[in-house]
């Protein structure tokens, strides 16, 4: 059994920063860097505080990530055993520049198109108008009928077709979607990007333009379809 202590995860001021295989990753609020080890020079615990250093070619204006408010001691440990590996991979080119071979991937949700907008509203329209309109016609003629008392039936029994219609409409919907996508879209594998953990599980997958996307599904394959 190893008795080399692992190395720790460190997390503060909304980041995380972990070691991974050959990596390091840092996860901020709305973005994830990878930083391959073969990028960084040196990592420096100040306290509380861990700066990552990147390698640049020579007289170049030096690149450093952050991480603040982090356990002291899990500092120390975590430069400690980073610079442990960093030792044992070969010096490189004077000219090496370790920032071409960051990649980060984008947290933030893309935003919709008009198109994608006016879609929703039109979707919610048909969700909800109907049931909605009913309702609301229903109490009118009730209190033009001079039974007003009638709508402590009216408006409950209403609220059941409401949610009766929204339900109806969600399932009618992913129908077409499972229906239409597989035949019109583009289908590509999303890679799960972290161990299984049992709970609903984050996928990847870039799309035509390069960028990567996230999703999320409760499912235990290393990989899935996503149209």
């Amino acid at each position: 059994m190893s008795t080399t202590p692992s190395i720790p995860v460190l997390r503060g001021g909304g980041a995380v920063l972990r070691h991974e295989d050959d990596a390091l990753t840092l996860r901020r609020r709305d973005e994830e860097l990878l930083i391959p080890l073969r990028a960084i020079r040196d990592v420096i615990p100040n306290r509380r505080a861990v700066s990552v250093e990147l390698r640049v070619p020579a007289g170049g204006t030096p690149v450093t990530y952050r991480i603040d408010g982090v356990s002291e001691a899990a500092a120390d440990l975590f430069a400690m055993a980073v610079g442990t590996a960093l030792a044992e991979l070969p010096e490189p080119d004077p000219s090496f520049d370790g920032a071409s071979l960051v990649t980060t991937r984008s947290l933030r949700p893309p935003s919709l198109s008009a198109g994608a907008k006016a879609q929703d509203i039109a979707s919610l329209a048909i969700a909800f108008g109907p049931g909605v309109v009913t309702l609301i016609l229903t109490c009118v003629l009730v209190v033009m009928k001079g039974e007003a008392g009638m709508l402590l039936l009216a408006v409950p029994a209403g609220l059941v077709t409401v949610l009766f219609n929204v339900a109806s409409a969600a399932a009618t919907y992913g129908t077409f979607q499972m229906w239409l996508f597989p035949r019109h879209a583009i289908t590509v594998m999303a890679l799960r990007t972290r161990p299984y953990t049992g709970k609903a599980e984050e996928y990847a997958y870039t799309d035509s333009s390069g960028q990567t996307h996230s999703c999320y599904r409760s499912n235990f394959a290393s990989q899935i379809e996503i149209s």
